[in-house]
């Protein structure tokens, strides 16, 4: 038995599950304009694939940053509140038969880079799941992601967020925020942090890794019906 067991969780390490391209839509927010988060939030479907933000500003190079990718980035600023957030939302339903079958696989990741007077900017990158194309239909853990950022404009960092589509998920948001209190500079001014080079990809395993796992099962099932015979 422990073999057996052994071998199917190896088979599942090893073969990589096939992945969607990115569903965010204008990931370097290089081509849409912003909406208001709670255009977003307050209706799935009529804002899909538009970012809702709180206080931002899409900009060019600026305060010795330049862009990820592209030539435009997101500047987000204190909103007076615990978070500065951004939020998109991403219709899942074409995945809705894989993701009721359950093992289905979730990857978001943004890039981040804060103002030089900042030290420890506190980014987060966050991803909620929904039955149906309204924030009441809630569902699963939400996947969050913190990284504190270092104090070099030169660098940008990669905040990820890794886990599983809660089953019965047909709507995504993704959230891209900074903590208030830590774009307070030493200087008591509060300083922008950046988002550029958005990404959320779903991952489906292959058919062979399901029947490979399909075939485990079975012989497990066979072993177990020797055994009791």
């Amino acid at each position: 038995m422990k073999n057996v067991m052994t071998l199917i969780l190896m088979t599942v390490v090893v073969i990589t599950a096939g992945a969607s391209a990115n569903l965010l839509v204008d990931p370097g927010f290089e081509t849409n304009p912003l909406t208001t988060y709670t255009n977003v939030l307050t209706n799935f479907p009529g804002f899909v694939g538009q970012w809702g933000d709180e206080v931002s500003t899409i900009v060019t190079a600026e305060n010795g940053i330049t862009p990820f990718q592209g030539v435009r980035m997101l500047r987000m600023d204190d909103d007076g509140l615990t978070a500065t957030q951004t939020f998109q939302s991403t219709d899942v339903t074409a995945f809705a038969a894989t993701i009721d079958a359950g093992g289905v696989g979730i990857n978001a990741i943004a890039q981040y880079n804060a103002h030089p007077h900042l030290s420890a900017a506190l980014s987060n990158i966050t991803v909620f799941f929904f039955s149906a194309a309204n924030w009441g239909s809630q569902i699963g853990t939400p996947l969050v992601s913190n990284l504190i950022l270092d104090a070099s404009p030169n660098t940008w960092q990669a905040n990820l967020v890794a886990g599983i589509v809660p089953v019965g998920t047909r709507w995504m948001v993704t959230q891209v925020a900074y903590q208030n209190a830590s774009l307070l500079g030493s200087d008591g001014a509060m300083y922008p942090g950046y988002v550029d080079a958005a990404e959320l990809w779903v991952k489906v395993p292959e058919p062979a890794t399901m029947g490979l796992l399909a075939l485990g099962g079975l012989t497990l099932l066979r072993r177990r019906r020797r055994q009791s015979a």
